[in-house]
């Protein structure tokens, strides 16, 4: 049998001798899943029983998939489970010297695509999405998760492993897809990710905080360092972030916190244009913009009687350091009012006038913006 196989293979690569016979070749269903099982069936006119019919695929390489004999009708048929697409071909053996073949016949074969979600559904959390494409040459695969599209890396048998984005909360729909190659058809699979998270406020540690300072980093909300700590800074970039949005002053991160996160932007400058800082009595934040985009988002203090004043203003001194008034690094805009860092700064108008901002932050804003000649917008 092993030597009639053999030859049988042998032969493929060699013209078939004339004859006058045909054989026909077609599959029971035209298109399957990978794995899944075809009957392959022909005839062979004249009819010829018993003869001898084997089914190869020619690609990659050259395999017998099957073999039987021709019926007396000349039918004949051999169910066989599929691992790539074809193209096929039947030889029927006629005598030791003459064969038959039929046309090469192609099997669509839909790949095998499975995925699973792994890892906690918190904010923060290292969550993966693990699968496999059976078989690897069956097509490129694309990850859309969150309206964001990414092409996916295949291991040698079709293995995938991709970390999915968690640093906000929500619900949010995965897909994957197979752009196929030919012989293949396209194949998708889709899920949902239900991403939870925590209150957070003063003192919390952990992957949901860290989450929470990166996000709030991105929107450009001022924070001393992104360290997995709920400290002050944290604080203070939340209620920058409540101040923008109308939201209490509570410094702390619930659900409509979450949800602003994941849906806003960062805010735009009121002048779109320039380097400058802008100054809002009525929101109690400072921006630093640069080429008239958001840079950064500060909660501040102006004045407690509203003597803040408006306009545009250049800064005419700058003192780094502490004043024996405890303001901290100031950038003075118009006779005694100025930017500095200062020990108290409520979520509500306090100073005596100027803008106050956090201590921590003081030193950096003025190495950023310590010059004669920068630019201030105060808007009321």
């Amino acid at each position: 049998m092993r030597r009639a196989l053999a030859v049988g293979l042998l032969a493929l690569a060699l013209p078939a001798a004339a004859h006058a016979q045909t054989l026909t070749l077609d599959a029971t269903p035209g298109s399957t899943r990978f794995g899944g099982t075809v009957t392959f069936s022909g005839a062979l006119t004249p009819a010829t029983e018993g003869v001898a019919v084997a089914v190869f695929a020619l690609a990659p390489s050259v395999t017998l998939v099957g073999q039987t004999t021709v019926a007396a009708d000349g039918t004949w048929s051999i169910p066989a489970a599929l691992t790539r697409p074809g193209p096929y071909l039947a030889r029927a053996q006629l005598d030791p010297s003459t064969t038959v073949d039929s046309p090469e016949l192609v099997v669509p074969l839909k790949p095998r695509l499975t995925a699973q979600v792994l890892g906690q559904r918190t904010v923060g959390a290292r969550i993966v999405l693990r699968g496999r494409l059976q078989p690897a040459v069956a097509g490129r695969v694309t990850l859309r998760f969150a309206g964001k599209a990414r092409r996916v890396r295949l291991g040698a048998v079709g293995r995938f492993q991709v970390r999915l984005p968690s640093d906000v909360p929500g619900r949010f729909r995965w897909s994957l897809t197979v752009a196929p190659r030919e012989g293949y058809l396209a194949a998708r699979r889709t899920n949902t990710l239900l991403l939870t998270a925590p209150a957070l406020s003063l003192g919390a540690r952990g992957r949901a905080v860290l989450a929470l300072e990166r996000r709030l980093n991105r929107l450009r909300y001022a924070l001393r360092a992104v360290d997995s700590t709920y400290g002050y800074d944290t604080v203070e970039a939340v209620f920058a972030l409540q101040k923008v949005h109308g939201l209490p002053r509570t410094g702390r991160v619930g659900a409509r916190e979450w949800r602003l996160l994941r849906t806003s932007g960062i805010p735009r400058a009121r002048v779109p244009r320039g380097d400058h800082i802008e100054v809002s009595k009525t929101t109690q934040v400072m921006y630093e913009v640069r080429g008239g985009k958001v840079v950064k988002v500060v909660h501040v203090s102006t004045g407690l009687t509203g003597n803040t004043p408006v306009g545009r203003f250049r800064v005419y001194l700058l003192t780094p350091g502490t004043l024996p008034s405890g303001m901290y690094y100031s950038l003075f805009f118009l006779r005694g009012f100025a930017i500095h860092g200062y020990p108290s700064v409520p979520t509500y108008p306090a100073s005596h006038g100027c803008v106050r901002t956090p201590m921590w932050f003081a030193p950096g804003f003025y190495r950023r913006w310590g010059k004669i000649g920068t630019e201030i917008h105060v808007f009321a």
